[in-house]
């Protein structure tokens, strides 16, 4: 079970800076440094592959949406109440060929850095944004 939450702007703007300098660093290769999950879902139209595969989306393609990320494109954080040391998962959402994408990720650094995106597919339902000015 997931518990959502939402983060301060100071912490996520940390995280942004994190996720940035990591993708912008010389050593980052999307190929080894970015874990996008390609789970099978029930509904294959809101899945990762599909998604990436309507827009002809490789790993390069999926960090440079990542490096675009923003506060006021953040929506919340969940946290996996199942898990005894649960790791905090960012949802974000970014409008790609007028479809809104859902994108979870969380930046993974105890053995290997890198950067692990749950989910990059159409967004199910309409996303909240806590920080975006209207």
């Amino acid at each position: 079970m997931k518990l959502s939450s939402i983060q301060s702007r100071k912490y996520i703007l940390g995280i942004l800076k994190k996720l940035h300098a990591f993708i912008d660093s010389e050593s980052f290769d999307p190929e080894t440094d970015l874990e996008i999950v390609r789970s099978k879902k029930k509904d294959p139209k809101f899945s990762t592959t599909q998604t990436m595969s309507d827009f002809d989306y490789d790993a390069s393609d999926v960090a440079a949406c990542l490096r675009k990320l923003t506060i006021e494109k953040y929506s919340e954080t969940l946290i996996d109440i199942d898990d005894p040391e649960p790791p905090y998962l960012f949802v974000f959402g970014d409008e790609i060929n007028n479809r809104q994408i859902y994108i979870k990720l969380k930046i993974k650094e105890k053995t290997h850095k890198h950067i692990l995106c749950v989910s990059f597919h159409y967004a199910k339902w309409k996303m909240r944004f806590p920080f975006k000015h209207n």
